[in-house]
């Protein structure tokens, strides 16, 4: 059973449920209230037959007119509002009766009579011969005596009736509403599981390739937040299998130039028709190669690591003065080749990190390696450290040939060269500053990336976290 035809039968038994209760309990009330409308109304009418007869009983007391003339009143009464009508005297003898036969027992005892004989109006239902009748009665008053007693009474079905009236009415409403009820649970029902089978629908074709699935997002509710998050996952999946291809395409081609480097020397010299000069020019070049080719795929196995959550935390205190000066001497030959001036500002107080030092030394070989290959010669390099709200902040800023406003939002993405040509004059795997990034954010760092424009130079900042717990004796 799918989820619609659940809320379905869920929607429509509460709803049945709900009206039947709702039918019982209004149903007693109704029936109640129709019969005592019903009995009091009957004594109204018992006293509006007591008002029109009593010119009439008054006239034939005193001898004015005849007891027929009486009869006939009391006839177009009883027809016009199909009762039987009995006069009854102060001793609570009938003396007259709308029905053919007069009846003969004494009424005195009868409550309704005796509470009109009382001068008060009310009503009694008693049943004989299997046939109940409600009966009302009112007195006849004239000169603050009880002169007579009008006695009516009606089947008790035509108070059932009422009843069955209002029974009738009320049932035809509850249908009317159960049945708009159940209209509106299918609306609602359709309405919240149409656009589940079009998020099915539209996962089971992004599953198979389909990228160009979308959902509407013109809901505010719920399901309009599921519509937008799919929508937003659909873009991302998108974007991340799209970074893959262009990571497998860059990686391919980033390997293929040694390859065919190599490979194209390697036959030269296989031929020995080099001079020896030329030869070790090719062998040299088959080195550089090769140590590139090494780089880029010991880079890509290093984040390779860190992607698949497979790399580790390092324990060591490392101080940063001790590890910026081994960097600084270690680039000392490649500044001074390209005529650079470097300059370091770092305290001696400076706390130690918690980290791996080989982690360390990869990101911030690469960023000196960046500012010295992209830094003109007689540039200046510029390396500020200090402590910060809990972190050791590292400042290199360059005067070397800055990054385009519209490159710097890509310069993360793994091959992402700015000159946009991957061009040789500057090599590299393309790979230092995603690395960097994947490993200070590993130990919940920062690196960001300022420049201008081009010609303006470039400041990296990194954010490290500091581990003041660490034992200060275990420094390297």
């Amino acid at each position: 059973m799918n989820l619609r035809a659940k809320l379905i039968l869920a929607y429509t038994g509460l709803i049945i449920i709900g009206f039947g209760g709702l039918a019982l309990v209004a149903g007693r009330q109704i029936s109640q209230g129709a019969i005592e409308d019903f009995e009091r109304g009957f004594i109204t009418q018992a006293e509006l037959v007591a008002r029109g007869l009593k010119d009439a009983v008054e006239h034939f007391k005193e001898g004015e007119t005849s007891q027929a003339e009486v009869e006939t009143a009391v006839q177009e009464y009883a027809t016009q509002l199909n009762i039987e009508i009995t006069l009854i005297d102060t001793t609570g003898r009938p003396w007259l009766s709308s029905s053919p036969h007069l009846p003969t027992p004494n009424f005195k005892e009868y409550p309704e009579v005796k509470n009109a004989l009382d001068r008060q109006k009310t009503y009694d239902v008693r049943t004989t011969n299997n046939t109940t009748t409600l009966y009302a009665a009112a007195p006849i008053i004239e000169d603050g005596q009880v002169i007579s007693v009008v006695q009516i009474a009606t089947p008790f079905t035509q108070a059932q009736a009422t009843v069955w009236q209002r029974w009738a009415a009320m049932t035809l409403g509850i249908t009317i509403l159960t049945i708009v009820a159940i209209i509106a649970s299918l609306w609602l029902s359709t309405s919240l599981t149409k656009p589940l089978t079009q998020l099915r629908e539209s996962v089971l074709k992004l599953a198979s390739g389909d990228f160009s699935q979308h959902l509407p997002e013109d809901r505010t509710d719920e399901i309009g937040e599921l519509a937008r998050a799919f929508n937003h996952m659909a873009n991302q999946v998108q974007a991340m299998l799209e970074e893959q291809r262009s990571f497998a395409s860059n990686a391919s081609h980033e390997l293929r130039t040694p390859l065919t480097t190599i490979r194209l020397r390697s036959e030269a010299l296989r031929e020995g028709n080099l001079d020896e000069e030329t030869a070790q020019q090719y062998i040299a070049e088959i080195d550089d190669e090769i140590t590139r080719l090494s780089a880029l795929v010991n880079d890509l196995m290093l984040l390779s690591r860190f992607d698949s959550g497979r790399a580790e935390r390092g324990r060591e205190a490392v101080q940063f003065h001790r590890l910026v000066q081994s960097l600084i001497r270690e680039a000392t030959p490649k500044i001074q080749s390209r005529q650079l001036t470097i300059s370091l500002e770092i305290p001696d107080t400076l706390p130690a990190v918690q980290a791996n030092i080989n982690h360390l030394q990869v990101v911030f070989r690469n960023l000196l390696d960046n500012a010295i290959k992209y830094t003109p010669p007689n540039g200046k390099i510029r390396w500020r450290i200090w402590q910060e709200d809990g972190f050791v902040v590292s400042e290199l800023t360059d005067t070397g040939t800055g990054i385009a406003p519209e490159d710097l939002p890509h310069l993360f993405k793994r091959f992402y060269r700015a000159d946009k040509a991957h061009t040789r004059d500057a090599p590299g795997t393309g790979l230092g500053l995603p690395l960097a990034k994947s490993i200070v954010e590993f130990y919940q760092g920062r690196i960001v990336v300022h420049s201008h424009g081009i010609g303006t130079g470039t400041s990296v900042t990194v954010w490290w976290p500091i581990n003041e717990d660490k034992d200060e004796s275990d420094i390297t």
